[in-house]
């Protein structure tokens, strides 16, 4: 039985693409994408404990509709800036937009970009706090609470990971791109705690730099970040790009 919500589009079933890219030494662009909206960003609370499993919540018909304008929109991309390689992350909600922005692809005869999940994309965890709003929160924990606004990135709350312990294993994932050579344009399919880190690692933020990223506003469903890389350095073109998505 379909676990996604009446009147959603169930995204079509992966393709596995092999690979047949060569080695390019040619300048590099990253794009980074938060999913499509899921049903917790449309303030639906899971019901169950399996249902509040991070890694099967849903889109919504809207953030379906947004996955397929994202597509589109990569499908219009000229053919030096179309990505050659998708890294997505493991959990649904983003291997579903992955999917429906790839039949986008596919309906405008554009070259489907190799596809490789990739653990260490996933969402931050927030332990015994997952799904509970921070409000919920100052009012049940306030102990939590009062060492989240102390610490905003190195709070961890129980059984959970902080800001820097996501930073952590995302240096994984920016080594394994500096490392390939066979992929000059990669695109990330991610989440906005993701977006965030990224955005630290490769622009070199400090806390101080992080936190106002953060509070301008984390990037929203569906909504595009690209950098360009040379050599070492990247330089960031946009960030949390989102006029490209449907209204409503």
């Amino acid at each position: 039985m379909s676990t996604y919500p009446p009147g959603a589009p169930e995204p079509p079933g992966p393709r596995a693409q092999p690979c047949t890219h060569r080695a390019d030494p040619s300048p590099r662009l990253l794009y980074a994408v938060r999913h499509g909206q899921s049903t917790v960003n449309a303030g639906l609370r899971p019901a169950t404990a399996a249902e509040a499993d991070d890694m099967v919540i849903e889109l919504t018909e809207l953030g379906a509709r947004q996955a397929s304008a994202l597509g589109r929109w990569i499908a219009a991309l000229p053919s030096g800036h179309l990505p050659d390689i998708v890294l997505c992350s493991p959990y649904r909600r983003t291997v579903a937009t992955w999917q429906f922005a790839e039949a986008e692809l596919r309906a405008a005869g554009v070259a489907v970009p190799c596809l490789q999940t990739e653990p260490h994309l996933h969402d931050r965890f927030r332990g015994t706090l997952s799904h509970i709003p921070a409000e919920e929160v100052r009012q049940r924990y306030p102990e939590q609470y009062a060492a989240e606004q102390a610490d905003p990135l190195g709070y961890r709350p129980p059984g959970g990971e902080s800001f820097r312990d996501v930073a952590t294993r995302l240096t994984g994932v920016v080594d394994r791109i500096a490392r390939d050579t066979r992929h000059r344009r990669v695109l990330i399919v991610a989440h906005d705690a993701v977006i965030l880190l990224l955005r630290r690692l490769l622009e070199n933020l400090d806390d101080t730099g992080t936190l106002a990223v953060a509070a301008g506003g984390l990037a929203g469903n569906a909504s595009i970040t690209a950098w360009t890389r040379e050599r070492d350095d990247y330089r960031l073109l946009y960030y949390d790009r989102r006029d490209h998505l449907p209204h409503g």
